[in-house]
């Protein structure tokens, strides 16, 4: 009597020898796909290292930026939108004002953000940002 010998079942594998390679390429193709951002953050023109002038006191306006986000020009409080009728008056009377943007630490980001908006605005060339030393702030 013949006797059939039972196959014995092979599992289907995948090859694994070239996943690595895959793996590279996609990586490869995903990189150069990609498209990165660049434009965050403020756009802004700096003067070049060691350009100093100095400027005469009356053709230099303070902007406070406070802690608490208050905007205070010539140590009066006033809102984000008189900022830009405030300087473009001050800048018909004086041509040669710069703007001295002094924001504390502590003040709400926004805040800034909105007053160099409204400087802009009025058609501020020259603005400085100065940060505040807090008194008594101690860290």
């Amino acid at each position: 009597m013949l006797t059939f010998r039972k196959k014995k079942k092979s599992s289907p594998d995948i090859p694994t020898a070239s996943m690595a390679d895959i793996a590279f390429l996609l990586i490869v193709f995903f990189m150069t796909a990609t498209i990165f951002s660049r434009e965050k953050g403020l756009k802004m023109l700096l003067p070049e290292k060691g350009e100093q002038k100095k400027i005469r006191k009356e053709n230099i306006m303070e902007i406070l930026v406070n802690p608490y986000g208050d905007v205070l020009i010539e140590d009066r409080k006033m809102k984000i939108e008189q900022v830009r009728d405030k300087v473009e008056k001050a800048i018909a009377d004086n041509e040669s004002l710069s703007i001295a943007l002094k924001v504390s630490k502590n003040a709400p980001y926004r805040v800034m953000i909105d007053v160099l908006d409204e400087l802009k605005l009025s058609h501020a060339q020259r603005i400085s940002l100065v940060p505040i030393e807090e008194v008594g702030g101690g860290e």
